[in-house]
């Protein structure tokens, strides 16, 4: 049988509508030629044919991928640029945030009320008082971090009071400003040391 006849009933054989004899002539052409053969896989699956694709296809799949490739560029730049200008605010924020305010900024006042004795730290209007601090026992240790410009007129302001405690062990709060320390003990300054 012809390549062109045993091509035309391969649809057929497979589907096995066709005789036992054209089913012998058909595998007998199909042992001998390659071509049929090769025909014979493509149509039940086993070999998948190539798709071709024209030159058009190819150029407009390459203009694609430079596509893809200048955004991931952009995207890329976009996000270095991003990162590195919030580690910049980040870093300004922490600068203004962790350095510490001078003694002149901040207005203070401090004293005894009856039986304890108080301390209170003021801003200048239209900034914040930023402060760190710890208590051990009837020790307090302040530390003005920063004096913030907030705008307005409101002033900031913090108060303790504590009970005034003996001599051995007194009520004291300590307050490290950026160029002083000031130590106050039941109410009264008994330390004032500048700081280069």
């Amino acid at each position: 049988m012809k390549c062109e006849m045993i091509r035309d009933l391969l649809p057929l054989y497979i589907d096995g509508l066709t005789s036992e004899e054209s089913n012998k002539e058909i595998e007998k052409h199909l042992k001998s030629c390659k071509e049929c053969q090769l025909y014979y896989k493509e149509m039940t699956g086993e070999i998948q044919s190539p798709a071709r694709i024209s030159d058009e296809e190819l150029k407009d799949v390459e203009l694609i991928k430079k596509v893809k490739r200048k955004n991931r560029r952009k995207f890329i730049v976009s996000l270095t640029g991003g990162i590195l200008a919030a580690v910049i605010l980040l870093a300004l924020i922490f600068s203004r945030t962790n350095s510490s305010a001078k003694f002149e900024d901040v207005q203070m006042d401090y004293g005894v009320r009856g039986d304890k004795a108080y301390l209170t730290l003021e801003s200048q209007p239209g900034y914040e008082l930023w402060i760190s601090g710890g208590v051990s026992g009837n020790d307090s240790n302040l530390k003005i971090l920063s004096v913030r410009e907030i705008g307005g007129t409101r002033k900031d302001r913090m108060s303790w009071e504590d009970e005034i405690g003996t001599e051995d062990d007194p009520c004291r709060w300590t307050i490290e400003f950026r160029d002083k320390i000031i130590v106050i003990e039941n109410g009264i300054l008994v330390e004032e040391e500048n700081i280069e």
